[in-house]
């Protein structure tokens, strides 16, 4: 390095050096060891794919330990800053390149935690290395965590072009809570893991008019959240319910009474339209009523079992039931409902009232929203499917009674003045995008010829990239003009 000079860095520890004759190399100083564990590796992988060139490795008298490695191309630049650029398929070639890297640091025996900031891709995609750090050499039948390695520059991916894809890849790029059938860790794991996204994202798209998606998220080891829909024809109109529930996670068997609830209230409605009489759009209101009660009752009914815990299980529901061109919504907790109309020059509306603390104490003018978000209280509500905890005055045991009461759903109808979509979710999404304009954003993001499925996975993959600290439910109804 005799005669270089410094012109540049990446960080304190790390500095462009101009030789004599204007090659540059990137000079990195630290601790012996580890940047003698780096030159080695990188020395028997000789330069080849994405690895930088080992230039010198040394002691220096100013520097101290030092690691010369030639430069990346000029024109190549962090991971982060091409991502928005490229397509959802060459992010996913992208994360195929690391996993080659990685198989082949592995074979040279060494554990390997690359940085964000050491993943760079040319404008054609091609990927680079700056570094290879490798914090240690791994023990004996020990394999390398290719998970760790793509999550550590997955969130670089995220949310562009990573929103493209099936929601299947977030829990590939980012870090997640572990959960029953999640891929190993192993680089034939990992490979076979993007095998499958890449084979979800080349399918063809479901045409059909209703699609969802209710995933874990990535905070959480199980999924409450359920959904279901069901579609007919009745007095010549065509009908469409659709019904999401979010189990609530204070509960005994939250997951089971959503799923319960979901389908005995589909059901209902779908046994109720097939009855010419109450298929009449006057009694709507009633049947949508009607069948929250009925699921109301199943997860009473359940919760009474000798086996259950003394803790009641519990649901949110929201149910849209569209026959013809008039919309009836119907729903108990905070899960919603949304419409987007199809013409960007109409406002999208948020359908639902949410049963929640936080509702009522900002529409009391007591608390803004903001406030009422940092309580405690900021997820309680007000209203759920399932049997009440209550503790009788008279009792003096003072010890809290079970009592099922009839369930009071809000009930309303809208008509459906052209075409759009209705998103019904769970807060897993609307607590990351609660307006009615920003869920028109992102669907009409999609593309004006995007189907229910693509639409939905848009909006959970929005969702978990902002955080997904909760199950997140969507489901998309798309309405046509009649």
């Amino acid at each position: 390095m005799a005669g270089g000079v410094v012109v540049g860095g990446r960080a304190a520890d790390e500095h462009v050096v101009r030789l004599p004759g204007g090659r540059a190399i990137l000079v990195a100083i630290g601790e012996s060891s580890a940047l003698e564990r780096e030159a080695d590796a990188l020395e028997r992988i000789g330069g080849t794919g994405p690895f930088p060139r080992v230039v010198e490795c040394g002691i220096d008298d100013a520097l101290g330990s030092f690691l010369a490695l030639a430069m990346p191309p000029v024109d190549a630049r962090p991971v982060a800053l091409r991502a928005p650029q490229i397509s959802f398929a060459a992010g996913l070639d992208v994360v195929r390149a690391l996993i080659d890297a990685a198989q082949l640091v592995e074979r040279l025996g060494f554990a390997w935690e690359p940085g964000r900031e050491d993943v760079l891709l040319s404008p054609d995609g091609v990927l680079h290395l700056a570094r290879l750090r490798v914090p240690r050499r791994l023990a004996q039948g020990e394999r390398l965590d290719a998970r760790g390695a793509i999550e550590a520059v997955g969130s670089a991916l995220v949310p562009a072009p990573a929103v493209e894809g099936p929601p299947r890849v977030m829990r590939l790029l980012l870090p997640h809570a572990a959960m029953q059938g999640d891929v190993g860790s192993a680089v034939e794991d990992v490979r076979a893991e993007i095998a499958a996204i890449d084979r979800e994202a080349s399918a063809t798209e479901d045409s059909a008019a209703v699609a969802g998606i209710c995933h874990p998220g990535l905070a959480r080891g199980h999924n409450e959240d359920t959904f279901t829909s069901a579609a007919g024809d009745a007095r010549g109109e065509r009908w469409t319910v659709l019904v999401a529930c979010d189990g609530v996670s204070s509960s005994a068997r939250a997951g089971l009474a959503s799923t319960l609830a979901s389908q005995v209230a589909c059901d209902a409605v779908a046994e109720a339209m097939a009855e010419r009489a109450n298929a009449r759009r006057g009694k709507d209101e009633r049947t949508v009523a009607a069948a929250i009660q009925a699921a109301h009752e199943a997860v009473c009914t359940r919760a009474k079992e000798p086996a259950a815990s003394d803790d009641p299980p519990g649901t949110t529901i929201v149910l849209g039931l569209v026959n013809g061109s008039r919309l009836t919504v119907g729903w108990v907790g905070d899960s919603r409902a949304y419409w987007v109309p199809a013409d960007a020059k109409r406002e999208a509306q948020l359908l639902t009232r949410d049963h929640s603390w936080v509702f009522d104490a900002v529409a009391s003018g007591d608390f803004t929203e903001e406030q009422a978000m940092q309580s405690p209280l900021a997820h309680a509500l007000t209203r759920c499917l399932g049997p009440l905890e209550i503790v009788d005055p008279d009792d003096e045991s003072g010890l809290a009674r079970r009592r099922v009461q009839d369930v009071e759903p809000d009930v309303k109808s809208f008509d459906l003045r052209g075409p759009g979509h209705l998103v019904l979710c769970t807060d897993g999404f609307w607590n990351y995008f609660s307006a009615p304009a920003e869920v028109a954003r992102l669907v009409r993001s999609a593309g004006e010829r995007a189907t229910a499925q693509g639409i939905s996975r848009l909006l959970v993959n929005h969702a978990l990239a902002r955080g997904g600290q909760d199950n997140v439910t969507v489901l998309v109804y798309a309405h046509e003009q009649l």
